[in-house]
């Protein structure tokens, strides 16, 4: 199944695939995207280089060995509309695969339990998966976290296949914390998908 394309771009967008020492792309990658990617044997430096570049369209990190099709995909969501892409990219990839899809977003813990503002932080931040949940449907999860965005992409993800959104297009150049991050230290793959202006 393709990529839909960004509102942004003409026309659908090419996956490329950074393969981790000599990984294989595995055959559901193939078939999500519809044929064979483009394979660039590198690792996450160059997609955190690619991703921070604003490649023109998602950038998959596989490390090895080549990981089977995966059960469980985790988007990480933080803006509704400039992150629709990414979820859209998530629902594709959970539907082609058949895997359960979590929609999760972290309220920073630089909001202490008395802080100033941290009521409406969880109020938006419920709102934003909750809104995402919806509008995927099927038995999509919406989970809110209290942690730094970063600090959920450790072991205890429980995640087969990450989905995060690339550089802002306000700071093409520059990737978010959670991205470079997930594509630094991520136990799973990771896809990088470009962002909606």
């Amino acid at each position: 199944m393709p990529l839909a394309p960004s509102p942004t771009r003409a026309g659908p967008r090419p996956l490329v695939v950074v393969a981790t020492a000599g990984a294989p792309v595995p055959g559901w990658v193939r078939d999500w995207a519809d044929g064979e990617p483009d394979v660039v044997p590198a690792g996450p430096a160059l997609v955190v280089s690619a991703a921070a570049r604003g490649a023109d369209g998602p950038l998959l990190l596989l490390r090895s060995p080549a990981p089977e099709a995966p059960r469980t995909v985790v988007v990480a969501v933080q803006e509704q509309a400039a992150d629709a892409p990414v979820v859209e990219a998530a629902v594709a990839l959970s539907e082609a695969c058949g895997a359960r899809l979590r929609i999760v977003h972290a309220v920073p813990r630089s909001f202490g339990a008395r802080s100033v503002g941290l009521g409406e932080a969880v109020q938006r931040g419920r709102r934003l998966v909750g809104g995402a949940a919806a509008g995927v449907g099927g038995s999509a999860v919406g989970e809110l976290v209290r942690a730094w965005p970063h600090e959920v992409l450790d072991e205890t993800l429980d995640a087969d296949l990450l989905v995060v959104g690339g550089a802002r297009p306000a700071q093409p150049t520059e990737l978010g914390p959670t991205t470079r991050s997930a594509l630094l230290h991520a136990p799973c793959p990771v896809l990088v998908v470009p962002r909606a202006a």
